[in-house]
């Protein structure tokens, strides 16, 4: 379903289409969407950015609309060396009092720092950073993109027509109660059924052959 078609689901129920309503059901619709990412169950949100590493250059600026980093990695490395290793502040910290703060070479590890930077280390030399890289030389990122920054005409393929009820009754529990627009009721309980429902399509393997109950023939 796009995001519009889910705005319109919503706006359907409550009997109230006007501008005001529809940016309050957008928003609750974020809060609903970002919930069932944060769950793993919207690999439709991933994306794969490449970047052109510059020598002697630590720090790279994520885009606005990433939400999580889910691996970063240069092709041309090799498989063992190529997947670079996610480090907390504290450990790249740690790594660069060893290695040194101005070590250059082959970056085997990054951070994530403030809402959008990336550091790598060591930092890149020429040699790993060339000028005019190939696409295999490049840095590769794999991301969640923001619920924030959907567009309503973008399609979150997971989200079918069956699972309308979902988004509307996650729309109650986490929207219309906070904003005072109506009661809730059980629709916390009804969106967390939804939820079991979309991990079981997620998961349900269509392309297995089914078992057939096995019978003696005679």
């Amino acid at each position: 379903m796009k995001k519009s078609e889910i705005v319109n689901a919503v706006a359907e129920l409550v009997s109230d289409k006007s501008g005001e309503m529809r940016a309050l059901i957008n928003r609750w619709t974020n809060v609903v969407l970002d919930d069932i990412a944060s769950r793993g169950l919207l690999k439709s949100l991933m994306r794969e950015e490449r970047a052109v590493m510059v020598a002697d250059q630590r720090n790279y600026d994520l885009k606005n609309d990433t939400d999580h980093v889910l691996r970063v990695f240069v092709p041309a490395y090799g498989n063992a060396e190529g997947m670079l290793q996610k480090k907390t502040a504290d450990e790249f910290l740690a790594l660069q009092f060893i290695d040194g703060f101005e070590t250059t070479g082959r970056p085997y590890c990054f951070n994530l720092f403030g809402p959008n930077m990336l550091r790598l280390h060591p930092i890149p030399n020429l040699e790993n950073a060339p000028v005019t890289p190939t696409d295999l030389q490049r840095l590769y990122l794999h991301k969640y993109k923001d619920i924030a920054h959907l567009a309503e005409t973008d399609e979150i393929t997971e989200i079918k027509g069956k699972h309308t009820p979902l988004l509307i009754h996650g729309a109650y529990a986490f929207g219309a109660k906070f904003d005072s627009i109506m009661d809730a009721g059980n629709s916390l309980e009804q969106y967390e059924r939804g939820i079991k429902r979309l991990f079981f399509d997620e998961n349900l393997d269509f392309q297995r052959a089914k078992q057939v109950q096995h019978r003696e023939l005679g």
